[in-house]
């Protein structure tokens, strides 16, 4: 057990002045409270609070009685560099390279819809894609399902937009059920490949798809998910 006299100085010092305060409160309230406590230095505030001297003074005197719960809130800090649960806008946003003179968006890899064969994945020959689709309400809304919904959910709905788009253009393809994966999407973008106009139709649209398909690959996804079930674990 860590008393207070093995803490710093500064937080000796700030616990003796908490339990003041605390015991100010609870004269103002006449209470006479029972404390509990949830972590090491909520342990030692309860135990500075039972016996100072004022405050047994106060709890023989008072007639309201109360329970108080003290619980250390140490996990709050993680919160700034946490991985906040399954949201398929903000891998997106983390895992590929931003859009140069941005913060906000992010560059895609266009090439799959070329004819251009290359495994450099530094090429820059072709101009990227982003996120940014005001123009194309299909791709509007495909955003606001990245951002809203879980992510099986989001990539699902990545899918349908995909067959909906291929079937206006009559293009020859098949709507499977079941898992999505990131081979069966980029399977159905192939079929845009060869059709200039449904290119141009639904570019917005195959760009936001081939964002999912290329973040889904991404070897920092696996590390993401890691982390996030670590953080599960530790907060249970």
């Amino acid at each position: 057990e860590v008393g207070l006299g093995a803490l710093p100085a500064e937080l000796r010092a700030a616990v003796r002045a908490l339990v003041g305060d605390l015991d100010t409160l609870f004269t103002t309230l006449g209470l006479r409270e029972e404390s509990f406590a949830v972590g090491a230095l909520s342990r030692i505030v309860a135990a500075e609070l039972a016996s100072y001297a004022p405050a047994r003074n106060r709890r023989r005197a008072a007639t309201n009685k109360a329970s108080v719960i003290f619980v250390d809130r140490t996990l709050d800090l993680a919160g700034a560099v946490g991985h906040h649960g399954d949201n398929l806008a903000e891998k997106i946003l983390s895992v590929l390279p931003k859009l140069p003179g941005h913060k906000t968006d992010v560059m895609v890899n266009m090439v799959e819809l070329t004819a251009l064969q290359t495994t450099d994945e530094t090429c820059n020959i072709i101009a990227p894609g982003c996120l940014a689709q005001p123009n194309d309400p299909a791709a509007k809304t495909l955003w606001e399902s990245f951002m809203n919904l879980k992510q099986k959910e989001a990539v699902m709905e990545a899918r349908r937009h995909l067959v909906e788009a291929a079937s206006r253009e009559n293009l020859p393809i098949k709507m499977s059920m079941g898992r999505v994966t990131p081979e069966q999407l980029s399977s159905y973008i192939q079929l845009f490949r060869n059709n200039l106009k449904a290119l141009e139709n639904h570019c917005g649209l195959l760009q936001l798809v081939l964002a999912t398909v290329q973040t889904l690959k991404h070897p920092q996804t696996s590390k993401w998910d890691n982390f996030l079930a670590f953080e599960r674990l530790l907060l249970q």
